[in-house]
């Protein structure tokens, strides 16, 4: 499968709350990528599809586990990548990252879903 046809999958997966299928998606295209922000910007899509099936299923330490990680790659998510507005799940990893802490003891209180990812105009 092209890298296109990955990304229109894990899109796909993604806007139809498939969030582990389109998790192992991303996680396909990162594989296959060269470029370093590119990577980034996957392995990011990659963590927070994970962990919105950790918040779907409560397994707390799964989701401080991620944040770990996910708060540095972050730093370098895009707004848009392929022709992909990234603006609204941005706005949602901040939020879950204000929300969930890497360690310690805390109460997952949180439900919310992350955006659908749209193509851009």
């Amino acid at each position: 499968m092209e890298n296109s046809d990955i990304w229109e999958r894990a899109i796909i997966e993604h806007n139809s709350e498939e969030y582990l299928e389109a998790h192992e998606l991303f996680e396909d295209l990162w594989l296959e990528l060269d470029e370093r922000n590119e990577k980034d910007t996957v392995q990011t899509l990659a963590q927070a599809d994970a962990l919105a099936v950790h918040i779907q299923t409560g397994n707390v330490k799964a989701a401080q586990r991620l944040m770990r990680q996910l708060p540095e790659l972050f730093q370098t998510f895009p707004d848009i990548y392929r022709n992909t507005n990234l603006k609204e799940m941005k706005i949602w990893i901040g939020e879950m990252i204000s929300a969930i802490p890497p360690f310690g003891e805390f109460n997952l209180k949180t439900k919310e879903k992350p955006p659908k990812l749209v193509h851009s105009r």
